[in-house]
């Protein structure tokens, strides 16, 4: 694909707009080639702000799936962690949304890739799998010890009486 094959794409995807009209917007008048080649940052806004416009219903339901997945996937860790519970609802997701942006080094959270979101809840699924790891050991080292030593492999635990 050419390099400007991404924006003739998402121009044809566009109705009744041109190309003059849309470098104009982020331009202030240069061509195509102009705008990637002086203002290349100028250019990636305006690609993804084409690529907003043209996004199709499926892909936002795609989208707002996986960032669903996330938000759970962090609820689900803070729930295993003990964190954040005695907070409302409105300043639980704010904190939610916050670790999300934080793990996947965005600001906004709807800016999120798709492969960022993706990574953020595998990550949060995996220490949830921990946590949950760590809980069992602890209730079985609980259960079957006061005052022994508890070995698995290569580690031991020597428990209070």
């Amino acid at each position: 694909m050419s390099r400007f094959g991404v924006f003739y794409e998402l121009l044809g995807k566009m109705p009744g707009a041109t190309k003059e009209e849309i470098v104009y917007q982020y331009s202030g008048g240069t061509s195509l080639s102009e705008l990637y080649e002086r203002s290349p940052k100028k250019y990636r806004q305006m690609i993804e702000d084409m690529r907003r416009l043209t996004v199709n219903e499926s892909d936002f339901h795609r989208a707002d799936r996986h960032r669903k997945r996330v938000i759970a996937a962090i609820a689900g860790y803070f729930d295993k962690a003990g964190l954040y519970q005695n907070i409302g609802r409105r300043e639980r997701t704010e904190k939610i949304l916050g670790t999300a942006c934080r793990a996947a080094g965005v600001e906004d959270f709807n800016a999120m890739t798709e492969s960022q979101m993706k990574r953020v809840y595998n990550e949060f699924v995996r220490k949830q799998k921990t946590a949950q790891r760590v809980e069992s050991i602890c209730h079985e080292a609980r259960a079957e010890a006061n005052g022994k030593t508890i070995r698995r492999g290569c580690l031991s635990v020597t428990l209070p009486g």
